[in-house]
């Protein structure tokens, strides 16, 4: 009995050991199917979002595939490292030197994966941009280039306007005057000259600071304008500059400052633009050495002259100059004339006359067409009277480096005497020089016309 029980028992414990190992089997079987499956399932669902990605390509696609080449290359290469490790202990020299070359291809490879990532990266946002934003790109553009044509079109004119100028500046007879009102008739009448004198007063400041040479003559000449305003019209200082339109002493100070300055430039343009052509022109023309003279004056009487009785008609004192001629010319002496016509002339030892002296253009005329030790053929006019020339000796002419500066200094009073526009003229051509442009076209075309005024 205790055999059969223990046989049935083995024999129990086998067939149990059976079914389990049986279920064990089918559950195994059932995992490797899921398995399968979802494995499947995976990597179909990795297939189709490769096949997106090559649809349309975005940065988080290109960084993954960058990636998984780097991990790639990097496994390559540990594994190409460890196995030259091994080889290493068989032939440490040669096999180190080749682990170094291997790692230093490595390191040149990643760093160009690197670059090539970053750059890929970039190309491939701006494309992004572009392809989601370009109707509102090419709609940006296209109205920018409408509305400046349209605004070129319709705004031809700028005119400046005070910012706000409807207050009131006064009334009268219910009629309110503001600001614009005044503004405007401003611009009217006194706009160009106002803004250039404030635009050539900053232009011309710069150029020409203030120095103790320009503050003496601008005193000078303020003190003139009064003495000669006292002189003609009895005013006082005060009633100078209100009657010309100085609010104060120091503004009519500014005022000839300015025209200091104006003409200080005026001189230079002139300096700048002489040719040397001119220069030596001038020198061959003009310029001797200096002549010893001495001359006779027949003064001509004027209104305020009556009972002068030295002073003759203009024709009695052309007379007598003419009859003085006549009797040098039959061999009277210089000294005799002198003593015989004493007290209807005057005598006057002149000496060394320089080809630059003071001396009016008819008396140096004649004088320089004189040769030395000679008398002047006919009497001399000049706003004295008439005039018997003796011309003694002459010294060497002076060379054209010596004489230079005075002949510019000459050439620029005959320019300036010669064409009365000529400071209006250069200031022009100062302000074009400083790129002058008018933002305001009312003043632009007033501006133009006053150039016109001066070509």
């Amino acid at each position: 009995m205790s055999k059969e029980k223990d046989e049935k028992k083995t024999t129990s414990s086998k067939s149990n050991t059976k079914s389990k190992t049986k279920d064990k089997e089918e559950k195994l079987k059932k995992n490797n199917t899921k398995n399968s499956t979802t494995k499947d399932q995976k990597s179909k669902k990795k297939s189709e979002e490769k096949e997106e990605k090559k649809v349309t390509p975005s940065k988080e696609i290109i960084e993954e595939e960058v990636d998984e080449d780097l991990e790639d290359m990097e496994e390559s290469e540990e594994v190409e490292v460890k196995e030259t490790k091994k080889e290493e202990k068989k032939k440490p020299e040669e096999i180190r030197a080749k682990v170094e070359k291997v790692e230093k291809i490595a390191k040149e490879k990643k760093k160009k994966i690197n670059t090539s990532k970053n750059n890929s990266s970039k190309l491939t946002e701006i494309a992004v941009l572009f392809e989601k934003n370009h109707v509102a790109i090419y709609s940006f553009i296209a109205g920018l280039l409408i509305t400046t044509l349209v605004a070129f079109i319709i705004w031809p004119d700028r005119i400046a306007t005070l910012k706000d100028g409807t207050q009131p500046v006064v009334k009268v007879n219910k009629k309110t005057y503001t600001a614009n009102d005044l503004y405007e008739d401003m611009k009217s009448y006194y706009s160009v000259s106002l803004l250039l004198d404030k635009i050539d007063n900053d232009l011309l400041t710069k150029m020409y600071p203030e120095n103790d040479t320009m503050t003496s003559e601008v005193k000078s000449n303020a003190e003139y304008y009064f003495n000669t305003y006292k002189q003609y019209y009895n005013y006082t200082q005060e009633q100078f500059l209100e009657k010309n339109g100085f609010s104060s002493y120091d503004a009519f100070l500014d005022y000839l400052r300015l025209d200091y300055r104006r003409n200080k430039y005026l001189e230079d343009y002139i300096k700048k633009n002489l040719s040397d052509d001119e220069i030596k022109k001038y020198y061959d023309e003009n310029v001797f050495g200096d002549i010893n003279t001495q001359h006779i004056l027949v003064e001509v009487k004027s209104d305020s002259d009556k009972d002068d009785s030295k002073k003759l008609s203009d024709a009695d004192a052309k007379k007598l100059a003419e009859e003085i001629i006549t009797k040098l010319n039959d061999g009277t002496s210089w000294e005799q004339i002198q003593k015989d016509y004493k007290d209807k002339v005057t005598y006057e030892d002149l000496s060394y006359q320089s080809w630059d002296a003071s001396l009016e253009e008819s008396f140096m005329t004649a004088l320089k067409k004189m040769d030395n030790n000679s008398y002047s053929e006919e009497p001399v006019k000049t706003s004295y009277g008439y005039h018997v020339i003796h011309r003694l000796d002459q010294k060497k002419k002076p060379t054209l480096k010596k004489s230079k500066d005075k002949i510019i200094s000459n050439l620029i009073s005959d320019k300036k005497s010669a064409d009365s526009n000529l400071l209006y003229k250069s200031l022009i051509s100062l302000r074009k020089e400083k790129n002058i442009n008018f933002s305001d076209t009312d003043m632009k075309a007033k501006y133009e016309s006053y150039c016109k005024k001066y070509k």
